[in-house]
Order: C-alpha cells, then structure tokens, then sequence
C-alpha cells in the first residue's frame, strides 16, 4: 500500500521531522506498517470476488482500531512529542480508512440479516452483521430446584462474561426470541438490564461479536478502571 497519508507520515519520521526518540521512532514506525498491513488486507478482502469477504474485512478494520486505541494513545502520551506525532498519525488514518469503511458499511448493509439461531430447547444466538455468528447468546438456565430459571446473556466485557436475567423481564423476552425477533430482543435488553445489550452498536444499528469488534480494558494494577469497545466502522462505546 503506497501514496497514503500515512506512508508520508512515515516518510516524516524517518526524516526526523517528528523529532522523536530513536527507540519511539522505531516503535512508531513499525505500528505505522502494522497499520498498513491490516488496512491494505481490509481494501483486498472487500475486492474479493465474485463477492467481498465480509468477515475478513470487518476483523481487519477491528485490529486497526484495537492497534491505535487507547493504550496506544496513552503511550504516545508519555512525552509531548510523542503526543503531537500521534495526533498526525491519527488524522493520516483517518483519511485512510474513510473510503474502506465506506466499502464496508455498503457491504453490510448489503447483506441479508441471519435470523436468530437456535441450539436445542436452551440456547439462542443472535447474529453477528459481519459474520453472521453469535454476537450475543442467551441460554436458559436452572441454578437449582427450588430457583427460578435464569436467562444467562453473554458480554463483550473481559469482567462480566455472562450476565444473569431473572423474573418476569427474563419470562418477556422467550417470546421474542421464539418469534425471531432480534431487533426486539435488543430493546428489551436494552431497555430492562443495566448492562443492556453491550454487543448492539448504536450508531451502526446492528451488532457485532468479539472477533468484529476492538475491545481494550484498562486497568489499573488489578483494578479494571473501563472498557471500550470499537465496531469495524469506528464507532466507539464504553461497555463497563
């Protein structure tokens, strides 16, 4: 991949231009090819034919936002040149995506959406936009004899795995879920749970798993402080 914004961001560093620790130089140019690497793998995958591989695309387009999120940013934090040469290679990738991520916004919309699936009398899944996997699982659950069943949901989150729903909420979404309805059962999630349903992305309008989504925990020593989590169109959101 040659002639992007960020190949003459790494022509400015090897100038110097960027004035940087040669030991942050060269980590910095070596995140650049990363960079280029997954977004040029992104370009050829959504080129395939006879028709674009989705799921490759979108897993490449999630590595670029997983390798210059967060923890990237706080390390280039650590010293103000370091903070100002990221900021340049921020706005470079930027302008390199755009149009990739327009491709693949296009192909997904393009998609027909999976149906929710079905595993047994116990399990449900509903469907990744980009694979067409299980972005989210609900399973039916008894903790017990004498306990009433449990709706367990699956998370994004490296904390909180599962999530339990009980009662008269958990009673409601059965019927959505036999219907087939996942747009429906989102809501109620939603709207019902405090975690609601972490895996729906909002400004996209539709859900992702693990493999199509950046997700970064930051911690402090053992103590979990956030996690965020980025869709393979950019679309950032904290999830606990």
């Amino acid at each position: 991949m040659s002639g992007t914004m960020l190949d003459a961001v790494r022509a400015r560093l090897q100038s110097g231009e960027l004035a940087l620790q040669s030991d942050l130089q060269a980590a910095v140019a070596g995140r650049i090819d990363d960079l280029l690497d997954a977004i040029a793998a992104s370009g050829r995958a959504l080129s395939r034919v006879p028709q674009p591989d989705v799921p490759a695309a979108a897993a490449k387009l999630a590595y670029v936002f997983y390798i210059s999120g967060h923890g990237w940013r706080r390390y280039l934090a650590e010293s103000p040149e370091a903070l100002a040469a990221g900021a340049v290679i921020q706005e470079a990738l930027r302008a390199d995506i755009a149009g990739i991520v327009h491709r693949l916004d296009a192909a997904l919309t393009a998609r027909k959406a999976a149906p929710i699936s079905r595993r047994g009398a116990t399990m449900f899944g509903l469907p990744c936009a980009a694979c067409t996997g299980d972005a989210v699982t609900l399973t039916l659950t008894s903790t017990s004899p004498v306990a009433p069943e449990q709706l367990v949901v699956s998370s994004l989150s490296p904390v909180t795995v599962f999530r339990p729903v009980a009662g008269p909420r958990m009673r409601d979404v059965i019927p959505l879920l036999e219907a087939g309805d996942t747009l429906a059962v989102v809501k109620h999630l939603r709207e019902t749970q405090p975690a609601g349903c972490d895996a729906y992305c909002d400004a996209c309008a539709r859900l992702y798993c693990r493999e199509h989504y950046a997700i970064e925990a930051q911690w402090s020593g053992s103590w979990h402080e956030a996690t965020f989590v980025t869709c393979p169109l950019g679309h950032e959101h904290e999830i606990d």
